[in-house]
């Protein structure tokens, strides 16, 4: 199973200095992009729903 084009598959790539790689790395971080949306604003949310049902106890 491949990394997911986030953090460390992103640095790798850019570590590498391979542009080939750079490249595909770019066009799979969009794919996931499109397919899964922004995963940190939905991880936002979550989060806050996490502590609204906290404070409630």
């Amino acid at each position: 199973m491949p990394i997911p084009p986030y953090g460390t598959a992103i640095h790798q790539a850019v570590a590498s200095g391979n542009l080939a790689k750079m490249k595909e790395t770019a066009a799979s971080a969009e794919k996931y992009l499109a397919e899964h949306g922004d995963v940190r604003s939905a991880l936002e949310v979550l989060k806050a729903e996490i502590a609204k049902v906290e404070a409630k106890g």
